[in-house]
């Protein structure tokens, strides 16, 4: 499992303009920035009693969240990731995974059989968890990265929550809810050990960071209570 940090912040859009503007002279833009931006589709799972979202509420350094993601809509790549946080250090393990195994993922009640021997592992947490699909938060992205490092950032515009099913992860017709104001971005920053200075001063927009994730903002957006599925 990989470790990363991680930084976010609310921009509004004069500030975002002026981030970007730099980003984009000094940075690359990632191998999925073919149209200018693309969709980022992440379906979380909770358990009965809400607990990786209080987790998160409630201001707990650590936490750890399953979620499933596509991009722009398509079932050609789909990923199960697991993703646990301690203050602004990350580390994921994740697993690509079939549209079938997906849906043994969605069913109810959950099982472990029919899985691959890699895929095992995590669905027998997930089970053990008793986690099922909460939320799904969708947004675009526009993402840079900095040659010969692990250094990335990435600008979300139109984050939107929807009900967390599987026709969520493929269906562009749904209409998600806004769940920050349609003109700001939220803009993250990741790297390993160190950022480097330069990075620092491109992103520099004198704001605070941003202290609640997008799956907390989305489930308080559409107000799901601990045990509604």
């Amino acid at each position: 499992m990989r470790s990363r940090r991680e930084e976010k912040f609310i921009l509004d859009y004069r500030i975002y303009s002026l981030v970007k503007s730099r980003v984009s002279s000094a940075l690359r833009p990632d191998i999925h920035y073919i149209n200018g931006s693309y969709t980022v589709t992440s379906l979380y799972f909770d358990d009965f009693y809400k607990t990786a979202y209080y987790e998160k509420a409630d201001g707990l350094s650590a936490h750890t969240k399953f979620r499933i993601r596509t991009y722009d809509f398509s079932d050609d790549f789909i990923r199960l990731e697991k993703k646990k946080k301690n203050g602004i250090v990350t580390s994921k393990s994740s697993l690509v995974i079939s549209k079938d195994e997906l849906r043994l993922l969605m069913d109810s009640p959950f099982t472990v059989e029919g899985f691959s021997e890699k895929l095992m592992p995590l669905a027998a947490e997930m089970q053990s968890k008793g986690v099922r699909p909460a939320v799904t938060v969708r947004y675009r992205r526009e993402a840079f990265f900095l040659e010969g490092t692990d250094v990335r950032v990435t600008f979300d515009t139109r984050v939107e929550s929807v009900p967390g099913d599987m026709d969520s992860l493929f269906n562009d017709k749904r209409q998600g809810i806004p769940a920050i104001n349609p003109i700001s971005v939220i803009m993250e920053i990741k790297y390993g050990n160190k950022l480097p200075t330069l990075i620092r001063r491109l992103c520099c927009a004198d704001v605070l960071p941003l202290s609640v994730s997008k799956y907390a903002l989305c489930t308080e957006n559409i107000r799901l209570p601990a045990g509604k599925y």
